[in-house]
């Protein structure tokens, strides 16, 4: 069996019931179909390491870590469908670093942001505040229905997230507000076409119309570098620059564990700035009320 006829069962078992099938494709085809032609069992690891270094010149380093783990997923679901019976080529081929990204939008670009969200059309801009307001990922807000939501008590509960496991978050009242104003022309609460005929037979915002709204907004916002993502990263940002503590931002961001959110600390510098202002006041309290005599021009001793 050559690589590109397990490609074509990998798609049609496994990638088909995937909710990223479309970005996942697209990795498959752009880099795996790289080595369609060889035969699954001739790939050896030598040849994976190549493959992964070239990516890393064209593509850059990230592109390079997707690619050798999609090339493993493949590898290992053959082994699990009993289709391949060596070792996974792609296995203990070290990856690049992995460089944390913390960008998130400042307060100096806040104003330019919120007016160029403002300026869309209301699905448009109510998803994005939805993202910058409570933390979102993409998908979670793209997907959400109306059953998800309970406004008389502005509560989301999220049926399915990343980590498995349902998450219900409060929605900010300005959200709710937002929210009550659009129309219910089916399920999904940012339908893909809201505005136009058959509405119910409208089915989920795209994630390439999503995109492209994101290139509009911040485009007019001067603000080219600002990743969809980076808004879940702001609300945890701001949220940290203002005081609150981490298990707060960790229930916000539905993360499992209190590791993920340790990196939101750094910016934590308000319950410090109390801290310093407290002892700085109970220091000068320790003032006597009366005088203190000049300092003696000799100590004793």
């Amino acid at each position: 069996m050559t690589i590109k006829e397990l490609l074509v069962l990998y798609e049609r078992n496994h990638v088909a019931f995937l909710k990223d099938r479309v970005g996942t494709s697209r990795r498959i085809q752009r880099y795996v179909g790289q080595l369609a032609h060889l035969d699954l069992h001739a790939v050896k690891r030598m040849q994976v390491i190549d493959w992964f270094h070239a990516i890393a010149q064209q593509d850059g380093k990230q592109g390079a870590n997707l690619a050798l783990q999609q090339l493993h997923a493949i590898y290992a679901r053959a082994i699990d469908w009993e289709l391949f019976d060596g070792k996974n080529p792609a296995d203990r081929i070290k990856k690049f670093p992995k460089r944390s990204r913390e960008r998130f939008v400042q307060a100096s670009e806040m104003p330019y942001l919120m007016a160029a969200i403002q300026e869309e059309m209301p699905r448009t801009s109510t998803y994005f505040l939805c993202l910058l307001w409570t933390g979102a990922r993409r998908d979670e807000a793209r997907l959400m229905k109306w059953t998800d939501l309970d406004l008389a008590k502005a509560l989301w509960h999220k049926p399915t997230t990343k980590t498995g496991v349902p998450h219900t978050i409060p929605l900010p009242s300005q959200l709710v507000t937002k929210l009550q104003q659009l129309p219910r022309v089916n399920e999904w609460v940012f339908p893909s076409h809201p505005n136009g005929k058959n509405n119910f037979q409208a089915g989920q915002w795209s994630v390439t119309s999503v995109e492209s709204a994101w290139q509009r907004i911040r485009a007019r916002a001067s603000l080219p570098d600002v990743r969809i993502h980076d808004l879940r990263r702001t609300c945890a940002s701001w949220l940290a620059i203002n005081g609150e503590n981490l298990p707060v931002i960790q229930r916000t961001l539905n993360h499992s564990s209190l590791v993920s959110t340790q990196v939101y600390a750094r910016l934590s510098v308000a319950p410090v700035r109390r801290a310093l202002n407290d002892q700085a006041e109970q220091m000068l309290g320790s003032l006597p009320a009366e005088p203190v005599n000049a300092i003696p021009q000799e100590w004793p001793g």
